[in-house]
């Protein structure tokens, strides 16, 4: 939970009073203006973050977590770039109509000195379509945009699961290939707003009718991410029911995968072997590639940069592979993840 601190002309007449001394601007053109205040209480964020004071980060309930917005102060005209990772406003203040909460090194960059209201992106989402380049099974490429499909997580493509007989599958290329094989050569038109955390693009997809994200749950390639605008949870139980896709054995969360440990839980289908446990959990430090098609190795520092080494670079060989590490199947997948050389 976050606690949010208003002004100290709020303060002076609590939150019941606040809006007699904030007002709205009246400068943010075509995008929404809404009351923000600030925060810096807590040691961790809805995201898994270390609550951070020097990030450019802010909590809110109408964004997707990881989402990057273009936050404007109308007041001294400052752009900033911020990171949503955190949940919030709560109590008083949201009730009051505080819409965004701030940590200090946000606050800071936009020149706040206390709550006011502040420009956030319109609400209108942008239109691209034509036939995708298929990154993984969630990220795709059209005409140089990179998308990622809101509301749902699919593996990533050095994702390993097990099968019902025990055995280890690239099931991150799976659910590539089979994204790959029921849409790839079709034109898609994707409704884009707002960006993640490496900043692609968040969008929602269609092929015809038919909604690409519900597809790929519904087929069990991929999860639901609980708490986003779009609802797949129906569509992720009907493949668990079906032991489709992922659910057919046993694996580990998409987003869990990424900064897996020991102590990670497995999840997937009760018939899965007991051996799945050391196939899984042992992966967090394998060395070996999940296909010899995905050879690009990646590091992912704490502050979540990314850098990638090609086989042949003067650092590939002494980058060992394990936590906090990656490999990838081509130069585009890894810059899609915000890796770069």
């Amino acid at each position: 939970m976050v606690v949010a601190l208003a002004s100290q002309s709020a303060d002076a007449g609590g939150w019941d009073t606040v809006h007699r001394f904030v007002h709205r601007t009246g400068n943010c053109g075509p995008g929404k203006e809404v009351m923000a205040s600030m925060y810096s209480i807590g040691t961790r964020t809805s995201s898994g973050e270390p609550m951070r004071h020097d990030t450019l980060t802010a909590a809110s309930h109408d964004y997707p977590l990881g989402t990057s917005v273009t936050v404007v102060n109308p007041v001294n005209g400052r752009t900033c770039q911020i990171r949503i990772n955190d949940r919030g406003p709560y109590g008083k203040s949201r009730e009051t109509g505080v819409k965004i909460d701030f940590a200090p090194g946000a606050a800071k960059c936009l020149g706040m000195r206390g709550t006011q209201y502040v420009c956030l992106p319109g609400d209108d989402a942008i239109e691209l379509a034509g036939v995708p380049r298929i990154l993984d099974g969630g990220t795709i490429d059209i005409n140089g945009t990179k998308i990622r499909l809101q509301g749902i997580d699919a593996p990533d493509s050095d994702q390993v699961c097990v099968d019902e007989k025990g055995t280890g599958w690239t099931c991150g290329l799976a659910a590539r290939d089979e994204l790959i094989k029921r849409f790839g050569d079709k034109p898609w038109t994707c409704q884009v707003a707002g960006r993640d955390k490496v900043g692609r693009s968040l969008g929602s997809c269609a092929v015809g009718t038919e909604s690409v994200a519900d597809w790929i749950v519904r087929s069990g390639w991929a999860l639901a991410v609980s708490g986003s605008l779009q609802a797949y949870e129906s569509s992720e139980a009907i493949a668990r029911e079906a032991q489709a896709g992922l659910w057919s054995g046993a694996f580990i969360a998409p987003a869990s995968w990424r900064d897996r440990s020991r102590r990670t839980k497995i999840v997937g289908a009760d018939r899965a072997p007991s051996s799945a446990t050391e196939i899984l959990l042992g992966a967090a430090s394998t060395a070996d590639p999940p296909s010899p098609d995905c050879t690009i190795k990646a590091s992912f520092g704490w502050t979540g940069r990314c850098t990638a080494q090609r086989p042949g670079g003067r650092s590939y060989a002494k980058l060992k592979m394990g936590p906090g590490k990656r490999w990838f199947c081509s130069v585009q997948e890894a810059e899609a993840a915000g890796c770069r050389p």
